[in-house]
């Protein structure tokens, strides 16, 4: 079973996803016969208990697996999250630094003492006393889901999404095995066998979705997610999985309709974040900065939330502030590829493109299969005038994923970089096709100025600007083109435009000596010697 491969692609790396595969191969260290026949008999006995929720129970089998094979990973796992149920914390907190300690790049286990220090931490808060004990929810199938300021609590291979005491597997507990073990071909056997008995069995056909969604057959899933729902119009894991379909599809309103119905059932965090995420693709920037706020006034501790807020900074143009909030989910440590990326993203607005490649890089060593990291390091690669580099990775994601937009636009810019305008316009006719996107009008109007087609890359920035609605940035480069095309009375309403609808950004600053560049040469004299002659300015650098 790859439940850890699994939860990655569902919900896009989140530090949160404190699931561990129950197939996980750590095996026990006794030396001796007695050891080796023992350890696995209470292994199995602890495992058994903590799928019947009974944590005190499984603490004691689980203690002396670990007792016996100090270095029993998978039991100390088990064991901290039983103790932490009954009620033991502090002592969970121990075995939980133990494992970190001695597999820090094992997220499972730091992310394991980040929440029982949380959690610890409020139970001592004296207001909070009366909610010592804490609730947990139910597993979402795949596991990784969870309420907003709930205790999370991994799910083991061996346990049921309905737990009761030990019994007979079903059919359908067989099927998701199966499943969890990537053998798709048996499990749909058995799926289908369930179905030809009960063709409205909701949960075999979440099941059929869920292979699907794994195989990235998205379409085809979100076929099988709507029979269950029609079954069951209640499920949360269908809905949720559904949006994500929709996500990956790039339809954006379907997934924000779906997120927000799974929300209607369960206010999950994941659902919230997938929310605010497709609220804000779609332009609604304001929306879906309310939604990563309601997150963090709920828990501030939801790193995720912090890094989408971090992006609708750096798209509002507030770069410092951006760069703070990445800075701190960094200097968390934990590793959060997320914060990489959209470090990457500040580095690259800032013209630091040699520097965003190499973070870009970061994420992708935390998940190389990311298209997102891919593509952004691509991009960067070829605004630092390696083009043919980044061609070439840009390329790769193609062969792949042929669909892939965020690839095609690299392609795209790089083609037109290399004087190359009508194969880019093959690619950016392509992501036309699929969504309104505003690079597209951007790189328009970028290869209108290669061809010296001035009025015709004016129309292309207009439409780039119409796009973009909010984000200073477009503005910026709008009136930088108005100035570099010798339009210098446009370009200074422009500035002018920009200094007074986004004060305190970088953009405001930049606009304000384009102001004086320009009314410096309106006056007929020259501009100093250490200014720039042309609009085409780098924006301050950030420290990181």
């Amino acid at each position: 079973m790859n439940h850890t491969g699994i939860i990655n692609s569902v919900i896009k790396n989140s530090w949160r996803y404190l699931l561990i595969a129950a197939g996980f191969a750590l095996a026990a260290s006794c030396t001796t016969v007695y050891c080796q026949d023992l350890v696995p008999a209470l292994l199995d006995q602890g495992l058994r208990l903590y799928a019947a929720k009974d944590y005190s129970g499984a603490a004691d089998y689980l203690g002396q697996v670990v007792d016996m094979s100090p270095d029993h990973d998978q039991a100390r796992f088990y064991l901290a999250y039983s103790l932490a149920m009954s009620g033991n914390r502090e002592l969970a907190l121990v075995h939980a630094r133990n494992l970190a300690g001695r597999k820090p790049s094992e997220k499972q286990y730091t992310d394991l003492v980040a929440q029982l220090q949380a959690e610890i931490a409020r139970t001592q808060n004296a207001r909070q006393q009366q909610e010592t004990v804490r609730s947990v929810p139910k597993e979402v199938i795949l596991g990784g889901y969870q309420s907003v300021d709930t205790m999370h609590e991994p799910v083991l291979a061996t346990q049921t999404r309905d737990i009761a005491p030990p019994r007979e597997k079903t059919r359908l507990d067989i099927a998701i095995e199966k499943i969890d073990e990537e053998l798709y071909a048996s499990a749909t056997i058995i799926l289908d066998e369930i179905l030809a008995k009960e063709p409205t069995n909701a949960k075999a056909l979440h099941h059929l979705g869920v292979i699907k969604f794994n195989k990235g057959q998205f379409a085809e899933a979100i076929k099988d997610f709507e029979k269950a729902l029609a079954a069951d119009n209640k499920s949360f894991q269908s809905r949720f999985l559904a949006g994500d379909c929709y996500r990956a599809l790039d339809n954006y309103a379907k997934a924000e309709e779906e997120f927000r119905k799974a929300i209607e059932i369960k206010e999950d965090v994941f659902a919230m974040l997938n929310l605010a995420d497709v609220v804000a693709k779609q332009g609604k920037i304001k929306e879906s900065e309310g939604i990563y706020e309601k997150i963090l006034k709920k828990d501030g501790q939801v790193s995720d939330a912090s890094i989408g807020l971090a992006q609708i900074r750096l798209f509002q143009g507030h770069i410092e502030e951006a760069s703070e909030m990445v800075n701190k989910v960094i200097a968390a440590g934990g590793g959060n590829p997320e914060a990489n990326y959209t470090k990457a993203q500040i580095l690259l607005e800032n013209k630091l493109f040699d520097e965003a490649a190499e973070e870009a890089a970061k994420a992708m060593e935390a998940s190389p299969g990311n298209l997102k990291y891919r593509s952004l390091r691509a991009l960067s690669l070829v605004r630092s005038f390696n083009v043919a580099r980044g061609l070439e990775e840009a390329a790769g994601i193609m062969r792949e994923f042929p669909d892939n937009i965020e690839a095609r636009l690299v392609l795209a810019e790089g083609l037109i970089m290399s004087g190359a305008t009508g194969d880019a316009e093959e690619h950016l006719l392509a992501v036309e096709k699929r969504m309104k996107h505003p690079q597209v009008a951007y790189l328009r109007a970028t290869g209108a100025l290669r061809n010296a087609e001035s009025d015709k890359a004016k129309e292309y920035f207009q439409e780039y600007l119409e796009l973009s609605a909010g984000q200073p940035r477009a503005a910026f480069e709008y009136a930088q083109f108005l100035e570099t095309s010798g339009q210098e009375a446009d370009a200074l309403v422009a500035y002018h435009e920009i200094k007074e609808q986004f004060k305190d950004t970088a953009y405001a600053d930049q606009a304000a000596e384009g102001i004086a560049r320009l009314e410096e040469k309106k006056s007929g004299e020259a501009p100093a010697a250490n200014e720039p002659a042309e609009g085409n300015l780098r924006p301050g650098k950030v420290k990181f």
